[in-house]
């Protein structure tokens, strides 16, 4: 079955389950990048220790974009003095912070505190858009031009063979979000579907682009019409956008080895079957890491950092910390069951123009079998400027349970904080 709908609104059917749309999947804006935006200057404690409601008496947000933010996720990481990651604890703050403001919010509840309070980093983790925000919609900037649909092939699931959507906006999408409206014609309760599903692939700004093989999951064998709406996507830098392009991250792996897509083969008779592949978790793929050897380990060059050529000086200075900091080398160190193993050798470079400090990586251990087994993060407290390539000896990287082998380990950065 071929539709040729174009769909620029939601459906009436869609206002009557609105908990398939959250607001944060509704809305993608121009050039919104919270993180970046929003950065946490100060905090302090109020209640804290074991078995106790965390919550911070104070803490201070600057807002340095041009969009206004409410409901402002906060994490606040818990460390011991010598930097093991002993958790994570996460509030929101639902007051509104205006775009170019500075503003201080008390009485911040973290949750029940499992460990001590040694050290701790508070950063902010997301953002919701506020009205005042005069930025567009995904539904408003994402076209859909053509799509094709083939209901109940395999068993009762229906797929989206191909999809073509424009970009018309001003800022990069990722994770475009959509949604399909079966109605069978019955009129009565069950007689409309809703499947909500996640397109795992980059729309860049001012592009046209065709997504094959989207799985929709359960489709109505009896369907009599269909119809299919945007429901949202994130907004990321160009310089995100290049740095999953060359490879790099989750993302980038699965759209270089169409993990979640499937293959769309030609039917003798000229119309197009799916056949869906074994999909791989994105989550067994590393942000930007490689493999440890016995010995020196000389990792392959990061095609992001062949790619910095290519940016411009606005996207340089964005800060991206999984594409700016390569790790060039690792060794295995020390370490024994129920004690602190370490790195004999680490080093890492910046290939930004931008300053980071308190650098966060975390330490995978693998089975022969490449099943993973445990992982521990650690942090690097050492300034890294710009340009600067850092060699470390011993250092600490957590408590180990198992010996690990040597030439199953991988290394990557999980975040770092820029100094601007």
């Amino acid at each position: 079955m071929k539709s040729l709908i174009h769909a620029t609104t939601i459906t009436l059917a869609v206002l009557l389950f609105p908990l398939l749309l959250s607001p944060q999947a509704e809305m993608a804006y121009a050039q919104a990048n919270p993180r970046a935006e929003l950065s946490v200057k100060d905090y302090s404690w109020k209640s804290y220790g074991v078995g106790r409601m965390a919550t911070l008496g104070a803490i201070t947000v600057a807002n340095s974009g041009k969009n206004s933010y409410k409901n402002i996720k906060i994490r606040v990481d818990l460390f011991t003095r010598t930097g093991k990651l002993l958790g994570s604890l996460q509030g929101t703050i639902p007051e509104e912070l205006p775009a170019g403001e500075e503003r201080t919010f008390f009485n911040l509840d973290l949750g029940l505190m499992n460990s001590d309070l040694e050290d701790s980093e508070a950063i902010v983790k997301g953002a919701e858009l506020s009205k005042s925000s005069s930025l567009e919609s995904a539904e408003s900037v994402i076209f859909i031009k053509n799509w094709e649909f083939e209901g109940a092939s395999f068993g009762t699931e229906g797929f989206i063979t191909e999809i073509t959507l424009e970009n018309t906006g001003e800022t990069h999408l990722k994770n475009i979000r959509i949604l399909l409206t079966e109605k069978d014609g019955g009129g009565g309760p069950g007689s409309t579907h809703l499947s909500s599903v996640t397109i795992h692939d980059v729309l860049p700004a001012g592009e046209e682009r065709t997504f094959t093989g989207i799985n929709v999951g359960f489709s109505s064998p009896n369907a009599l019409e269909r119809s299919i709406a945007i429901s949202g996507a994130e907004a990321i830098s160009t310089k995100e956008l290049k740095y999953i392009l060359s490879g790099g991250g989750s993302l980038g792996q699965r759209i270089k080895e169409k993990i979640s897509s499937v293959s769309i083969l030609r039917k003798k008779d000229g119309e197009k079957k799916a056949e869906p592949q074994q999909e791989t978790s994105s989550s067994d793929k590393p942000e930007s890491s490689y493999s440890g050897e016995t010995g020196s380990v000389s990792p392959p060059v990061s095609p992001a950092a062949d790619k910095t050529t290519e940016l411009s000086q606005e996207e340089l200075r964005e800060p991206f910390p999984k594409h700016d900091i390569i790790i060039r080398e690792f060794k295995w160190g020390s370490g024994i069951p129920g004690a602190t193993a370490t790195l004999s050798k680490l080093v890492i470079e910046n290939i930004s123009d931008i300053t980071y400090e308190k650098i966060e990586l975390e330490i995978e251990f693998f089975k022969s079998s490449n099943t993973p087994f445990g992982s521990n993060r650690f942090k690097i407290e050492e300034v890294l400027a710009p340009k600067q390539v850092m060699w470390l000896r011993n250092v600490q990287v957590g408590f180990i349970s198992k010996l690990p082998d040597p030439n199953h380990i991988k290394l990557r950065v999980i975040k770092a904080k820029a100094v601007m």
